[in-house]
Order: C-alpha cells, then structure tokens, then sequence
C-alpha cells in the first residue's frame, strides 16, 4: 500500500487503530482537565489579584516533575504503561471530588488549593512518560508524526473548548460544578483505557537498579548533540515564552478590565484556536527539518508573546493570542516528534521523562520568575524582556544547531 497522506493518513489513524480510541477518551478528560485549571486560576486571581500567585498555582502543577520525572521515566520502561495510566487517572478523579467537596464546604482556602493542585501536578509528572510512550505501541512508526500532531490537536482542542466552557460556568453556575464535571469525565477515560490492546512494549521486567536504569536513559541524551540542543530550545521556549500563558488571567484583566472572566474565555480560545490549526497543517517531516524548525517556532513565539503583552486593543491581543498558541503548538510538537523518532523504544520512557520534565518544569519556573517580576515592574516590560532573550538565544543556537544537524540519523 503506498505512503498515506493528509487526511487519508488522519482518517485511518482515527478510524482504524487503537490509537483513535485512546484519543476520544483522553480528549473528553482533558476538557475536564482544562476546565478545572482555568476555575483554579480563577479562584487564585479572585482571592489575591496577584500574578506571582499565577505563578505559584504554575509552579505547584509542573514542577513536581523535576522530582519525580526520571523515576517515572524509569516506570514506562518496566511496567505496563496502560494500567499506569489507569490507576493514575482514577487518583486524579478523586482529587477533583476532593476539591468540589472542600470548595462547597467553604474549606479549600489559598493554601488548601495550592497543595492539591500540587499533588495533582506530581500524579501527571508520575503518569506523563508512561502516556507518552504508550503512543507508539498504538500506531506504526512510519505514522507517529502524525500521530503527534493529532495529540497535540487533541490537547489544544481541549484548551480551546475546556475554558470557554469554564467561562460560561463561572458567570452561570457555582464554581463548585466545574470540579465535578472534571472528575467525571476522569472515570469516563478509565473506561477507554480498559478497552485498549495495545502491541507488547521492550524492556520489561529488567532486575537493575532504578538508578542505574535512569542513568542509562540521562547517557543518552548527553551523548546525543542533536537531541541535547533541541531540548534546550524547548527549555529556553519554556521559560520565556510557554510560561506566558500562565499569566493569561493577569492579561486579560489589563486588556478586558472589569470582563476579565470573559476576556480570559476570549483569550485562551484564541491561542488554542492558533494551536489547533497549527497541529492540523503539520504534515509528516524528517527529522532534520524538525530540528531546525524549532528555533523558528519559538522565535516567532517570542515576538507574538511581546505583541500580546503590548497591546489593549481585544482584536489585536486575540490575533497575537493564536499566534503564540500556534508557535508554541508547533515547537512542542516537533520537538516530541523528533525525541519519538530518534530514540530506541527500551530507552523512550526515560528519554521522554526527560522531555516531560523539561516541557512542565520550565513555564513552571518561568512563571513563577515572570509573575514576581511583573508584580514588582509591570506586564508589558517584564514580559517583553523575556521575548527578547528568546530571541537572543535562538539566534545564538543557529550556528550550533548547523553543526548538530549532521550528526542525526534515525533509529531503525
């Protein structure tokens, strides 16, 4: 059968694999997901009106896998990565319940939410490499390009439909039922994961040391110049430009003022609108043009990022809202491509832990970081800086990134 292209090669994906299935359910959950995170910076915003506080929730839902990210790499590689999967997202439902119950109680208060908004961000940390590499035992290797994107479509889908849907619940109902309905549509996805069948994952059930496992997989990435530059892209990526979106409740009420609630709706629907069809036009590509493709993703990031912390007027913040939802869709995608394409399959959960920790940990830092500094000097010029850095390191990694670009070869 020859090469499938465009949408035959997205049809069959969707239509024809366990991966579609995967897809469906893990889509409706992170709708649920999404929702839960806006009404939590929601509640952050009314409490304090403080974007270091943005920057804390931030910090308290990513950096957890600065800890736990290589062991759980380690965990992909040995055990069974659907049940991992499984057992995840039933703790996750039971934190949602958790913090329906304390909200409706009047006993979740600033710190309460914070701690479980951790604890939730250490459940992902501990789930993410083993979500990650479970792709490609669900799709043939010649189509995870695609497979990729579509995620990410998935995710961005989630963080296009999640918020508006937040929004409207805001303004119509009590808060409380935002957590609920997450928790919800959690179980529901434990249901698909029951269902999948999914091909026979390499390396299992290896009696080394976790450590010397974690090693081997951090070995790797040293001896790999490709893959080393292209996550300190993302790196840099991360903490300049990904962690402004962090920060989105703090624009929107510079921006939309007393409509903050709406203008936080407005403004996250954008970037996903600009991320969704950013993921849908990537095509399959080598892994030489993703490699270098990255630095002119988040380069664009850094300028549409300044264009959105400059502006008050709503069509332009929106215009530059889809801009850095899409620069930032395709660098993320590309860059996980990439590490899917380039690394053996006993070693793709700690490869991927690494990516996981680098992909949450740096807006999560950035955040926190940006959000200080703009309590302390103000938006625009924070944020602004911070869009000129990236520049500055991107442009610097051209000529390294040249160098590195011999040295990738494909693992068969």
């Amino acid at each position: 059968m020859g090469e499938r292209r465009g949408i035959s090669a997205t049809l069959h994906l969707l239509l024809h694999s366990q991966f579609g299935i995967f897809l469906g359910g893990n889509g409706l959950s992170l709708i649920g997901s999404w929702m839960q995170r806006i009404a939590c910076s929601w509640l952050i915003w009314d409490w304090t009106g403080s974007a270091f506080w943005l920057g804390i929730l931030a910090a308290g839902d990513m950096l957890p896998v600065v800890v736990i990210g290589p062991f759980a790499g380690v965990a992909a590689d040995r055990w069974d990565r659907r049940k991992q999967n499984m057992l995840a997202q039933i703790i996750s439902a039971c934190l949602a319940i958790l913090m329906a119950v304390l909200l409706a109680l009047g006993h979740l208060g600033l710190y309460g939410l914070v701690i479980l908004v951790t604890l939730q961000g250490t459940l992902t940390a501990a789930i993410q490499p083993a979500r990650l590499a479970m792709v490609q035992q669900m799709v043939p290797r010649e189509e995870m390009g695609s497979a990729v994107a579509l995620n990410s479509v998935n995710v961005n889908l989630a963080r296009l439909l999640g918020p508006a849907v937040a929004g409207v619940m805001i303004l119509r109902f009590d808060i409380v039922w935002i957590f609920v309905a997450n928790a919800a549509v959690t179980f529901l996805f434990v249901l698909v994961l029951a269902r999948l069948r999914l091909t026979p994952q390499q390396g299992r059930g290896t009696s080394r040391s976790f450590l010397r496992d974690m090693n081997e997989g951090f070995a790797y990435i040293v001896h790999s110049p490709p893959l080393r530059l292209i996550l300190f892209a993302m790196l840099c990526g991360g903490a300049c430009v990904r962690a402004i979106l962090e920060l989105i409740p703090a624009i929107a009420a510079g921006i939309y003022g007393g409509g903050t609630a709406t203008g936080l709706a407005l403004l996250t629907g954008a970037a996903a609108v600009g991320a969704v069809v950013s993921g849908l036009t990537m095509g399959r590509t080598r892994p030489e043009r993703l490699f270098y493709g990255v630095l002119f993703w988040w380069s664009l990031g850094a300028i549409a990022s300044a264009a959105l912390s400059q502006t008050s007027l709503s069509v332009l913040a929106m215009l530059a809202a889809a801009v850095l939802g899409a620069s930032i869709t395709r660098g993320l995608i590309s860059t996980q491509t990439f590490v899917q394409l380039t690394t053996p399959d006993r070693l793709r959960g700690r490869v991927l832990s690494v990516h996981g920790l680098i992909a949450r940990g740096s807006p999560a830092l950035g955040a926190l970081m940006i959000g200080y500094a703009v309590d302390q000097v103000g938006l625009g010029a924070v944020i602004t800086i911070s869009s000129i850095l990236l520049l500055a390191a991107m442009l610097a990694l051209v000529p390294v990134a040249r160098r590195a670009a011999g040295l990738i070869q494909e693992v068969a």
